[in-house]
């Protein structure tokens, strides 16, 4: 294929769709990566090799773009919220959660995040929520009670729940806080830059932290696990994140974002497919709670036409 027809592919609006279904996919697939990552590897090592292997990949690309440098030294203290809240910490959780629960209960809970920066955005941006937000919230929450309820009938621990629910409420505090410090700098340079600092503070604990034992060594698949561990760091975290800036740019915001949307549905499927038990109650609670975001998404755009 010549460089014509590759521009044409690239430029065409076919192209587009296809980027977002294949990142529904990839994102999607997520959490059943770092299920199978978590075989032979412990959840420090699974969140490092995230980072610092999209990190590479994010690097690779802001040299290609030629992005200009934008951090001062003073930054670099702002950048340890989006590091340490937005990286760090749920990205050591989430494996240990997968571990003990599965790939696809922990998944349906990012569906959360829309919600969770509503909250998030009274304290820090002041903003207060209209009335379709409100019902948004409202509702989400109550329909999270149902899916945590549900979960712990079927053997889930309550702590693990709240731990789960910590996740998207961290990645809200961290997305609200690089909106309000850090909205001018490019997203691709500033995701790069918190992807390496957060591997500078998990390296020295990928040698501290104990690595846990192989589960049912017999039949545990060392190859497996060492492709989760890069598919997750190279294609979950590195070109997919490269891929939604580029939906960002060609179709905005609106139509990237929609890909959230669809994260919870693939972690569902693809545990489901890998023996997991999927009730009827969490699957309308996590359809529930999509459906409370879609209210939020109204609210947005109403506020948005009345100023």
């Amino acid at each position: 294929m010549n460089s014509n027809k590759l521009r044409r592919v690239f430029h065409g609006s076919f192209f587009p769709y296809l980027l977002f279904a294949v990142l529904t996919v990839i994102w999607g697939s997520n959490f059943i990566l770092m299920k199978k990552a978590g075989m032979a590897f412990g959840p420090i090592m699974i969140s490092f090799s995230r980072v610092f292997l999209g990190a590479c990949v994010l690097w690779g690309m802001v040299f290609a773009t030629k992005i200009k440098w934008q951090f001062e030294t003073r930054d670099f203290i702002a950048l340890l919220i989006p590091v340490l809240v937005g990286a760090v910490l749920p990205y050591s959780i989430l494996p240990w959660l997968i571990d003990r629960n599965g790939s696809g209960l922990i998944g349906m809970m990012i569906g959360l995040v829309p919600i969770m920066t509503v909250i998030v955005s009274i304290p820090i941006l002041n903003q207060w929520p209209g009335t379709l937000k409100l019902i948004g919230v409202t509702g989400g929450f109550i329909f999270l009670i149902v899916l945590m309820g549900e979960s712990i009938r079927h053997k889930a621990q309550l702590t693990d729940m709240i731990l789960a629910s910590l996740v998207p409420l961290c990645y809200a505090v961290a997305n609200t806080y690089i909106k309000k410090r850090f909205k001018e700098t490019p997203p691709l340079l500033l995701s790069c830059t918190v992807l390496t600092m957060s591997a500078f503070i998990l390296f020295p604990l990928v040698f501290v932290l104990p690595w846990p034992v192989m589960k049912d060594e017999a039949n545990a698949n060392l190859l497996t696990a060492i492709i989760a561990l890069f598919a997750n760091g190279f294609l979950a975290t590195g070109f997919a994140t490269f891929g939604f800036y580029y939906l960002i740019s060609k179709r905005g915001p609106l139509f990237a974002g929609l890909v959230a949307y669809l994260i919870p549905f693939g972690a569902i499927i693809w545990g489901w497919l890998d023996g997991e038990t999927v009730t009827k109650i969490q699957i309308i609670s996590i359809c529930g709670i999509l459906a409370m975001v879609a209210f939020i998404e109204c609210g947005a755009k109403e506020e948005k036409i009345s100023n």
